[in-house]
């Protein structure tokens, strides 16, 4: 259980109980020093002194003391109070299918990486209205639900956010895996909080999915209006180590595609070059409203490894003076 002490949280506050391991060495060294102090008088020799041990015993308690400190895994949160609005919430649906794996040529930015930073910066000119992460193929499934925190959202982007992440429900080897039809259960599927008034829909694609859109309109009907973001370029390639793959080529008409998408649900599309048209389009759509909601932001700070790498001075010192 957690405990926290002058501003530190320690994790794991039971490691603590290896500070009691310093006896064992402390012990050891008053038993060497008293026999040789009994080998001394008999030589008649003068000692060390008491202040001269001081150091080597001081050593010895703090060695096992850092391990104990490092062991009860210290941390420092970093708090920060943030508004977030009550009426408005938004997703930031990212295609994952394999085609967002392309690139202009090796080692070049995919499409999905180009994707994950348009998301992050919509998000910094966004950062009152809380949004949620999801992944698309075939299926919409979320990785984080609406939340102010930068922090917690860059990170998901990071390292939630990749190629069939969330895997399609069915096998797409020849086939395009991406199905915009997925869209529908977003706005029916509990993905914004009950009581929401103004929600938003950004979807990050290639567009590369099938033209049959009949159900996408059904389901939508202009309620939702979303933003698509067209994540592409011509010629772009998927590369297996720095080779083409034979199997891919750009569709050329995935940009009519989303118009088309557009079209049928009363959302408009964009360029992914065309930041500064996506983020005013988004801001039409949640508006501006009161900042109700107020909630604790942090950032956790790991001081284990900095207590574990002070432990090099007294064991240096030690060593130090097993030589003399």
């Amino acid at each position: 259980m957690p405990l926290a002490l002058f501003g530190i949280t320690f994790l794991s506050p039971e490691g603590a109980v290896f500070a009691l391991a310093a006896a064992v060495p402390v012990a050891a060294y008053l038993v060497t020093e008293r026999r040789s102090g009994r080998i001394r008088a008999a030589l008649r020799l003068r000692g060390p002194g008491r202040r001269a041990l001081a150091p080597v015993l001081s050593a010895l308690v703090v060695l096992p003391a850092l391990v104990a400190v490092a062991a009860a895994q210290p941390v420092v949160v970093r708090r920060q109070s943030i508004h977030e609005r009550s009426d408005a919430q938004a997703f930031f649906i990212l295609d994952t299918s394999l085609s967002m794996d392309a690139s202009a040529g090796p080692g070049e930015a995919t499409r999905l990486a180009r994707a994950k930073r348009l998301a992050s910066q919509l998000q910094a000119r966004l950062a009152d209205v809380p949004i949620g992460l999801a992944g698309m193929t075939d299926r919409v499934l979320p990785y984080v639900m609406p939340t102010t925190d930068p922090a917690l959202f860059r990170r998901t982007l990071a390292q939630s956010v990749g190629i069939n992440e969330p895997q399609p429900s069915q096998d797409y080897r020849r086939q395009r895996a991406t199905n915009l039809q997925a869209l529908v259960p977003v706005l029916n599927a509990n993905f914004f909080s009950l009581g929401t008034n103004r929600k938003l829909v950004v979807v990050f694609t290639d567009g590369e999915a099938p033209s049959d859109l009949q159900l996408l309109s059904l389901g939508i009907e202009k309620k939702l209006a979303p933003v698509f973001v067209h994540v592409s370029a011509p010629g772009e390639r998927i590369y297996h180590h720095g080779k083409p793959d034979p199997n891919y080529t750009t569709d050329p008409t995935s940009g009519h595609i989303l118009a088309h998408a557009a079209a049928m649900t009363g959302g408009s599309v964009y360029d992914e070059s065309q930041l500064g048209k996506i983020a005013s389009a988004a801001r039409r759509i949640v508006g501006r409203g009161p900042e109700t909601g107020q909630v604790s932001a942090y950032a956790r700070i790991a001081l284990a490894p900095w207590v574990a790498l002070a432990g090099i001075f007294p064991l240096g010192f030690l060593l130090y003076r097993r030589n003399f």
